[in-house]
């Protein structure tokens, strides 16, 4: 990084060249530069313990998509490093445009970085030095957004002012708008990316790139073993929180873990441990066996998204799709009035042929019961409502991620948003197909005989 450091104090110095700035390449800057915030912010102490405590533990990933914690921090590990890999191409490209020799070789020394071994002392995560860095990003980051919002009100102002030909009109205030926006959009250009230099810019990227990728290293190193070795000084050691012997600190059983580290690959195997058996009104989603096995080797040019194993939702694709059954379902179940039948309708026609067959044979089971006794039907009704709150409880969170990571994807291209993302791995595209299938047909099976009940009871009221 000694490189980097110096490239870094050169870009500002007062004997430097004249420089050509960012201008509208200030946007893509501004992306960037998001993206490395929100990735550098998910790799905080406090954001790993989520993951390790909450993510990871919650019921619906565990159930349907692994309770093998070392898979899971593999699937993150990646989703990581693929986010990275973005930046990193943005960076490489602007990087050409630099004066600065050591920024110009942006793209070489990343290569060589990961190649080799990286001195954590050289790019402290937690250093102040780095702290100060992301501050200035988000202020860039934030000013470029002002800018745009500035120039596309501006640019809309403009058009109104084309389409005002009337002589009799009045446009002494419009014009005063006009020249308040712009000169909104001077002060914007000032103080965001548009007016900061490549060799600016580049540099606190750049720096904010190795950072990370040695964050990656550090903590996911045992799950990823082809990830760079990390070298950490001892004197660092003593204060790093997460550091530590530490790559494994994210794991209760190290032991067992550093030994499957040496002997897997890319993405570890899942465990065989049997998954806690769940609470089911017919008991038909208490399975057991292994959640889900993972292969071995991952293919390197297969992305995440393409790497979800053959009995996924996600190698389905119908993540989406499932995601947001399980939420209209969700809102049945909480709506405060009874189910319509536009509801169950509107559900019923989401979903595949196939699931269409197994819901229908799970129903006959239960029209053939005899629930003319409304005691009877009460007590079954509450046994669903049970039931039911209780899967919904669990398979809801997953849904909901699923569609929150989607809109994430979506506007990340859009937005200049630097919080922390969900992650790919917590959502449905890595559930087993056949167990969330059975989870949905369990709700929506609950859901009709609730429905059924309600509907016996208002006949028998009125």
């Amino acid at each position: 990084m000694a490189w980097l450091s110096a490239a870094v104090d050169k870009a500002g110095g007062p004997f430097s060249p004249i420089k050509s700035t960012l201008q509208i390449l200030a946007f893509e800057a501004a992306k960037t530069m998001s993206r490395l915030v929100a990735l550098y912010k998910s790799l905080s102490d406090d954001e790993l313990f989520k993951l390790r405590k909450g993510l990871m533990k919650s019921l619906g990933v565990a159930f349907l998509n692994s309770m093998d914690e070392s898979y899971l921090l593999g699937l993150a590990c990646k989703e990581k490093l693929e986010d990275l890999g973005h930046a990193v191409v943005v960076v490489s490209r602007l990087s050409k445009q630099c004066i600065d020799d050591e920024l110009n070789r942006f793209e070489i020394a990343y290569h060589n970085k990961k190649q080799g071994i990286i001195d954590v002392g050289n790019v402290d995560f937690n250093s102040r030095n780095v702290g100060k860095a992301i501050e200035k990003m988000e202020k860039y980051a934030t000013g470029t957004s002002a800018l745009h919002a500035s120039l596309v009100a501006l640019n809309e102002l403009e058009v109104s002012e084309k389409k005002m030909q009337k002589p009799k009109i009045n446009i002494d205030y419009f014009n005063e708008e006009i020249n308040f926006q712009r000169k909104q959009v001077l002060h914007f250009r000032q103080i965001s990316l548009w007016s900061q230099t490549f060799d600016t810019s580049v540099g606190l990227m750049a720096r904010i790139v190795f950072v990370i990728y040695a964050r990656i290293c550090t903590i996911f190193g045992p799950f990823v073993p082809s990830l760079t070795c990390i070298y950490i000084p001892k004197r660092k050691a003593l204060h790093m929180k997460v550091y530590p012997e530490t790559s494994y600190c994210l794991l209760v059983d190290k032991e067992k873990y550093k030994e499957h580290a040496s002997k897997s690959g890319p993405i570890m195997k899942a465990s065989r441990t049997k998954p806690r058996p769940r609470r089911s009104h017919s008991g038909q989603l208490c399975l057991s066996g292994p959640i889900m096995k993972a292969s071995r080797t991952e293919p390197k040019n297969k992305s995440l998204i393409q790497s979800a194993p053959g009995n996924t939702v996600g190698a389905a694709g119908l993540a989406l799709h499932y995601a947001n059954i399980i939420i209209m379902a969700e809102s049945c179940f909480y709506s405060t009035t009874s189910i319509s039948n536009e509801s169950r309708g509107n559900m019923y026609e989401m979903l595949p042929i196939s699931l269409k067959h197994a819901l229908r044979r799970k129903l006959k089971g239960h029209l053939s019961k005899d629930l003319e006794e409304s005691d009877e039907g009460q007590g079954l009704a509450q046994g669903w409502k049970e039931a039911l709150g209780e899967i919904i409880g669990w398979l809801a969170p997953v849904a909901h991620d699923t569609l929150r990571w989607q809109q994430e994807s979506d506007s990340q291209q859009q937005k200049l948003d630097s919080e922390p993302t969900a992650l790919l791995m917590q959502t449905l595209h890595f559930s087993d197909l056949e167990k969330t299938e059975a989870a949905i047909v369990e709700v929506l099976v609950g859901l009709s005989c609730i429905y059924r009940y309600d509907g016996r009871r208002e006949r028998h009221d009125g």
